[in-house]
């Protein structure tokens, strides 16, 4: 039996992780999880699964005594990397959104668990610092997200030294067919009618820019060691091919299935074992479309990338202004048309080019955060 432990369990990943191990209690038992908001959801988890060590990092007060059995909780600040030294798991989901969840990861690394990664803004801040780390502990990182999951089971067809490209797939998000004239001011409810995928409000967004998607071709150059002009993107409506590798004798080889995380998440927590899903297989017959994406229609796809082109803290930058421009549309503070427009000003005032360290990531995280906020007010 497999001992895991979830960070950011009562988000999207974080729950439907919990759905996957519920079908094979045999396999798999919850050693530790955290949340930051949900307490309700937090303290019904762990009463299901009678959890060792939980950890609540929001500022609401949480004690064990609201829970009825004996456990550890950890709360505070430093609760997350607290509950990752001293829970006992073999795996580590890693499915909190932001850089809170470096430090923690980290710990897990040097514990010897398999690392199974959600978190996109850990690699698109300090990827190369974290594979570093993963090389020097011989650290196993299992990608959860869907494309990157495809990557990594269509790369066993080959060897490195043979691959040409890596194509990642888009679904274009809940604007690929409205006029250009309309995103101006168009309303956050309809971003968040994703046509394929349910996830969270702040990915489905990410999708709809494709900002996400620019994070996905950073986060694919450190977990693959490809070099940025050898990795593309290209739109995909049905969202059944979620990634592709090209080799150099002109073979391609693509990993499809229906548009659901439980399957990549499965796949992460039992590698190299392939077991039955709760995910069927996509109904034959279909068709298959791509399509080059439009970069006036997505703008911020283009930022992105000249964001990891320019290397350095840019990619760091852009994704610590779109943490704030994202609820600040969700909110109706901002336009639609407002989220490029300010991640260009972030691209040029700020200079950013050259190495850098975790403090320097932390630093400009918050540089940047407090300098989006303040166009946002203006």
């Amino acid at each position: 039996m497999k001992k895991l432990a979830i960070i950011g369990v009562t988000g999207s990943i974080g729950r439907q992780a919990v759905d996957v191990i519920e079908k094979y209690p045999e396999r798999f038992s919850l050693t530790m999880i955290s949340a930051h908001s949900d307490k309700e959801k937090l303290i019904e988890i762990a009463e299901r699964h009678k959890v060792p060590v939980v950890c609540f990092t929001g500022k609401i007060p949480f004690h064990a005594s609201e829970l009825s059995y004996p456990c550890t909780v950890i709360t505070g600040d430093s609760a997350l990397s607290v509950a990752s030294e001293k829970a006992d798991y073999d795996v580590f989901l890693n499915a909190v959104v932001g850089i809170a969840a470096l430090e923690p990861t980290l710990i897990a690394m040097k514990k010897g668990a398999r690392i199974a990664l959600s978190n996109k803004e850990m690699l698109v801040c300090a990827g190369e610092y974290v594979m570093a780390q993963a090389q020097k502990l011989k650290s196993e990182i299992i990608p959860v997200d869907s494309e990157h999951s495809a990557i990594f089971q269509c790369l066993s067809a080959g060897r490195k030294q043979d691959v040409d490209r890596l194509i990642i797939t888009s679904s274009g998000g809940a604007f690929r067919d409205i006029p250009l004239a309309e995103l101006d001011n168009i309303a956050p409810e309809r971003a968040l009618a994703h046509p394929n995928w349910n996830m969270g409000k702040k990915i489905t967004i990410d999708c709809a820019t494709m900002v996400n998607k620019g994070f996905e071709v950073i986060e694919a150059k450190y977990l693959f060691d490809i070099p940025f002009d050898r990795i593309d993107a290209v739109l995909h409506r049905e969202s059944i091919v979620h990634s592709m590798v090209r080799f150099r004798d002109g073979s391609t080889v693509a990993q499809l299935s229906d548009p659901d995380m439980r399957l990549p998440i499965q796949y992460a927590l039992t590698y190299p074992e392939r077991i039955p899903s709760p995910v069927g297989s996509p109904a034959l017959p279909y068709s298959l479309t791509f399509a080059p994406i439009d970069k006036k229609r997505y703008p911020c796809f283009g930022l992105m990338l000249e964001a990891g082109r320019l290397g350095g803290l840019y990619p760091s930058a852009l994704l610590a202004a779109d943490s704030v421009l994202v609820p600040a549309y969700l909110e109706g503070k901002i336009k639609y048309s407002d989220i490029p427009r300010i991640l260009s000003c972030v691209l040029e005032n700020f200079s950013l080019s050259g190495s850098y360290d975790l403090v320097d990531v932390l630093n400009i995280n918050s540089d940047v955060e407090k300098y989006t906020r303040k166009v946002v007010a203006l």
